[in-house]
C-alpha cells in the first residue's frame, strides 16, 4: 500500500468517525427534545390529577354550593361545612394552573409541527390553554377568599362565590377557541396515520359546539343551566377534561412514532 493510498483512508476514516459522532450527537438532542415533550405533555395529566383531587375532591366541588342556596346557607357553606376543605382543595386547583402552561404551549408545539411555518392556529390554541390558567387561577383565588374569614358577611361571600363561578364557565370561550383551532389544525394533517385520529377531531369540534350550555349560569340560578347544573356546569367539565386527557395521549404517542424514527413529515 502506497503513502499516499494510506493517507487517503486515514483521512476517510477520520471523516466517517466525524460524521459519526454527529450523527450519534443529534440522536442524543432528539432524545432529549422528546423526553422535554413528553414532560410537557404530561403536565396536562397532571393538572387534572389535581383538580380532581384538589378541587372536585377535597374542595367538594364535584357537588358545589348550588347557584340558589341563598344568603346564609351559602356562608356555612364555606365558612364552616367545607371551610379548610376549599382553601385546601383550592390552593391545590391553583397550582395546577401552573401545570397548564407548559402543556398548553406543548399542545401549541405539536400542532404547529402539522401547520407549519405561520401556525396562527397553533398558536392560538397555546394561548387559550394559557388563557383558561389565569382565569383559573384567579377563580381558586376567589374561593379562598370566600372560605378566608368566618365573620365576613354571607352577601360578601355569595359575591366571591358568584363572580368565581361566572369567570369559569363564562370562560368557556376561550375553551371553545381553543378546541375550535386544535381541530382546524388536525384538518390539515393527511398523512395515512394523522397525529390525531379524526374521530377526535371530530368530537373536539362537537365539544367544542356543545360549550355553549355554560353560557347559562349568566340567566339561571336553578335547574340544569344553572352554575351547579348538568348543562351548565357538569357537561362542559366532562369536555374539556376528556379534551385534555385525549389529545394528550395521542401527542404521546405521535412523539414515540419520531423517536423511533417511523413518523414522516406533516
Amino acid at each position: 500500500m502506497s503513502e499516499r493510498t494510506r493517507l487517503h483512508l486515514v483521512t476517510q476514516f477520520q471523516q466517517l468517525r466525524r460524521v459519526i459522532h454527529r450523527i450519534e450527537g443529534m440522536t442524543m438532542q432528539q432524545q432529549a427534545s422528546v423526553t422535554s415533550q413528553k414532560i410537557g405533555l404530561w403536565c396536562s395529566w397532571v393538572f387534572v390529577a389535581l383538580t380532581v383531587i384538589g378541587w372536585l375532591g377535597i374542595a367538594h366541588f364535584y357537588a358545589p354550593a348550588r347557584a340558589d342556596l341563598g344568603l346564609e346557607a351559602t356562608k356555612v357553606w364555606y365558612t364552616e361545612t367545607y371551610h379548610w376543605q376549599t382553601i385546601i382543595g383550592c390552593t391545590l386547583f391553583y397550582i395546577a394552573c401552573g401545570f397548564l402552561v407548559p402543556a398548553s404551549i406543548q399542545f401549541a408545539i405539536m400542532l404547529a409541527k402539522i401547520e407549519g411555518r405561520w401556525p396562527l392556529w397553533s398558536i392560538t390554541a397555546g394561548v387559550g390553554g394559557i388563557f383558561i390558567s389565569v382565569i383559573i387561577f384567579l377563580n381558586a383565588c376567589a374561593w379562598i377568599v370566600a372560605a378566608y374569614r368566618p365573620e365576613t358577611g354571607a352577601d360578601v361571600i355569595q359575591a366571591w362565590n358568584d363572580w368565581a363561578w361566572m369567570a369559569f364557565l363564562l370562560g368557556w370561550i376561550y375553551l371553545a377557541v381553543e378546541m375550535i383551532a386544535s381541530a382546524i389544525v388536525e384538518m390539515q394533517d393527511m398523512r395515512p396515520v394523522p397525529m390525531i385520529p379524526r374521530w377526535l377531531t371530530w368530537f373536539t369540534f362537537a365539544g367544542a359546539a356543545s360549550l355553549l350550555t355554560a353560557i347559562g349560569p349568566a340567566f339561571f340560578q336553578s335547574g340544569p343551566f344553572a352554575y351547579h347544573g348538568l348543562l351548565g356546569f357538569y357537561l362542559p367539565m366532562a369536555v374539556w377534561g376528556t379534551y385534555l386527557l385525549l389529545t394528550s395521549w395521542y401527542m404521546l404517542k405521535e412523539l414515540d412514532r419520531e423517536a423511533s424514527g417511523l413518523r414522516e413529515p406533516a
